[in-house]
């Protein structure tokens, strides 16, 4: 039986108030590691297309090439550093970025990395070696910038495709990311959910206790931000559901523009029914080292891998 009925039919669009912030900014490298499928070579097409990026791979130089020409896109020479494998691909792209950062006399020209036809144990354990620089004592945790269909205000979800169990300093590192990127995006002062069941601590709910804990620890720690939990998933985006309950005095319920999961796996469930049932444009990155970090998936819309990269060209 299909559930297509549950699924959305919009078509996701990269939103122009995202591309345009991106397009406002010089253009740098994007670093493709190990361009040489589809995925990556379109979303790298599509990046320099729109301005927003120059794309440097590296891999396999026929594959990068056959894969360009496919598009319609001549690949030129000095957009592809040789390489075989995976493993090869991302030791050299681990030297590029230590070469280039300033803080090993670099000049700074690479802006982000993105993942391509690699195991992402792999290119992660390459990059974030401690002899390449990526790592700068914080923790690195993703954050999705999710956009309706009218492109507006988007609503940010905390690590949903990186660290599995958060802990503590995790979740603080995530609710500073989410914040500094609201700001980045206009959001003058960011309103900040932390998740759980109910908007009640209780015992017998453990994430319940740690989102009360987590939104304490953020009003006393994170300036120019709004935070309240536990609450709910309806009673952070939905203003008729706290009238219905009856939540008043809360300057966060039904208006949140970022939400802390408790977990990966919360995290993953309600990203993508923001994006498979919502119809959302899903902009993903990876921040807390010296460079943001794009795991791109076989199954991102090109509209959101440009997205992406427009979202890590202002982070």
């Amino acid at each position: 039986m299909s559930r297509t009925g549950f699924l959305s039919s919009e078509q996701a669009k990269c939103p122009q108030s995202l591309l345009a912030a991106a397009q406002a900014k010089p253009s740098r490298t994007l670093l493709v590691v190990r361009g040489s499928s589809s995925l990556p070579v379109q979303s790298a097409y599509d990046g320099l297309k729109a301005g927003i990026c120059t794309p440097l791979f590296v891999g396999e130089p026929e594959l990068i090439k056959q894969q360009g020409e496919a598009i319609g896109w001549h690949v030129d020479d000095d957009m592809i550093i040789a390489s075989a494998g995976e493993e090869e691909a991302a030791s050299i792209s681990a030297q590029l970025i230590k070469d280039d950062l300033p803080a090993h006399g670099g000049e700074g020209r690479i802006g982000a990395v993105m993942k391509g036809q690699l195991h992402t144990d792999v290119f992660m354990g390459a990059l974030l070696d401690k002899s390449v620089g990526l790592r700068t004592g914080e923790r690195l945790v993703h954050t999705f910038v999710i956009y309706d269909h009218s492109g507006t205000r988007p609503v940010m979800v905390s690590d949903a495709a990186v660290n599995v169990t958060p802990d503590e300093k995790t979740q603080m590192q995530s609710l500073r990311q989410m914040v500094r990127i609201g700001h980045i995006l206009g959001i003058e002062r960011p309103k900040i959910a932390t998740l759980s069941a109910t908007e009640t601590p209780i015992a017998s709910v453990p994430s319940s206790v740690l989102a009360a804990e987590r939104a304490a620890w953020a009003r006393d720690n994170i300036d120019n931000a709004d935070f309240e939990g536990p609450l709910s998933f309806d009673l952070a985006i939905s203003e008729a559901s706290v009238k219905i309950k009856g939540l008043a005095g809360s300057v966060v319920a039904g208006q949140a523009d970022g939400l802390l999961v408790p977990d990966l796996v919360s995290g993953n469930i309600l990203y993508k029914a923001l994006v498979y049932i919502g119809g959302g444009c899903a902009a993903g990155v990876v921040t807390g080292g010296s460079l943001p970090i794009l795991l791109t998936s076989r199954a991102d819309p090109p509209a959101a891998r440009l997205a992406s990269i427009a979202l890590a060209s202002l982070v």
